[in-house]
Parts: structure tokens; C-alpha cells; sequence
């Protein structure tokens, strides 16, 4: 009779905190930065398009804006979501070159 009494109380003990366990996963805060990159092979308004399109495929980007003019793009990201040579790496398989990250 007690094993049965025990065993209730531990159904009891297992069903009351079946729905309490918390998450341990944390949410990373925010970390935006800015970074100008100078491109090597910009040459008209397509390829600015092409770079704009290939930064924003990607996950965690603010905004981005192409300069033909100086050959750069402005890039304000969230580092926490993507990092700067994911961001390189999108822009060289377009088929640009990364000359410098300032």
C-alpha cells in the first residue's frame, strides 16, 4: 500500500511540473553597426542594383545604399544576426571584389 502511495505521489509531483520548464535559449540584443565597403568592379547602375540586391538576401541587414560614384556601400547591419564577411561574401558572388572594410 505504500509503494502505491508513493507512486501517486510522484504522478502527482511529475504532472504538476510538466508545464513549468522555462526556455534556456536567450534572445541576442541587437548589436547595429555601420560599415562602408569599397567595391571593385562597379562600373554602372545595374551593378549597384545587383550588390543592393544580393546585401539585403541577407538576414539581419538595416539598410544599404551603393555609390557608383566613389565605388562604396553603406551598409548598417545587426551583428548579432550577420557578420561582415557574410556580408563580403554576398557581394563577391556577384562577381565584385571587396578592396577595403572601414
Amino acid at each position: 500500500m505504500k509503494k502505491l502511495f508513493y507512486l501517486f505521489v510522484l504522478l502527482g509531483f511529475v504532472a504538476c511540473n510538466s508545464g513549468t520548464q522555462k526556455s534556456t535559449e536567450v534572445a541576442q540584443p541587437e548589436q547595429i553597426f555601420e560599415a562602408t565597403i569599397d567595391i571593385g568592379g562597379l562600373h554602372c547602375d545595374a551593378c549597384v542594383t545587383s550588390v543592393v540586391k544580393g546585401v539585403n538576401t541577407l538576414n539581419g541587414i538595416e539598410t544599404v545604399k551603393v555609390t557608383l560614384a566613389d565605388s562604396t556601400a553603406i551598409v548598417k547591419y545587426n551583428a548579432s544576426a550577420v557578420s561582415i564577411d557574410e556580408i563580403e561574401k554576398s557581394i563577391e558572388k556577384r562577381g565584385y571584389t571587396i578592396k577595403a572594410v572601414k
